[in-house]
């Protein structure tokens, strides 16, 4: 019952979102929707907010922003705010963090959203890749989604981050392919 109601809440929180887009044809630049912190564990601050990715989502502090980049392959993009960029690699090629290993990380691996993830981050905050990997994270896609050189305070918040990380919506159309080379013509 409860289950039902909050996902009717956030059904019906999406249709405002879009019905009071700025140009009132529901397109909106970002993907931005406020949740019930309640219902959400990992959400430790009561100003966090969903930010929606399509395939997965996160929740973060408010100000934080969505942006889809240019992929060859693989759907990419970051979620920015309070100075911290955390990228994201959604496919078949996403990087496993292999390199990331001991002694220099702290290398764990748990449970997040329902599904068996890696979290890495360096032992010497600030020198390296803070991040998390899923290798099965639905349609035959892996997700990484990480941050370099992170500050002790950055690298604290992205773990809280990752720790919010949700699978289930639906995947990209397709992704943004990059511009084609163009030719010298003389």
């Amino acid at each position: 019952m409860r289950l039902t109601i909050s996902i009717c809440g956030a059904v019906f929180i999406g249709l405002l979102a879009l019905l009071s887009s700025p140009s009132g044809d529901g397109a909106s630049a970002k993907s931005v929707v406020q949740v019930d912190h309640a219902q959400q564990p990992g959400a430790k601050e009561s100003g966090w907010h969903k930010v929606d990715a399509g395939p997965f989502s996160i929740l973060a502090p408010s100000g934080w922003e969505f942006h889809q980049l240019d992929g060859a392959d693989s759907y990419i993009g970051e979620f920015v705010g309070d100075g911290v960029v955390l990228r994201f690699d959604f496919g078949g090629y996403s990087n496993p963090l292999k390199e990331e290993k001991k002694p220099a990380y702290v290398v764990i691996h748990k449970s997040i959203g329902g599904r068996r993830a890696k979290i890495v981050s360096p032992r010497v905050p600030g020198h390296g890749i803070t991040g998390v990997y899923f290798r099965n994270a639905g349609n035959a896609s892996a997700l990484t989604l990480f941050g370099k050189d992170l500050t002790p305070t950055q690298q604290e918040l992205a773990q809280e981050i990752f720790e919010t990380l949700r699978f289930g919506g639906p995947p990209p159309r397709y992704v943004v392919p990059p511009p084609r080379p163009t030719k010298n013509v003389q």
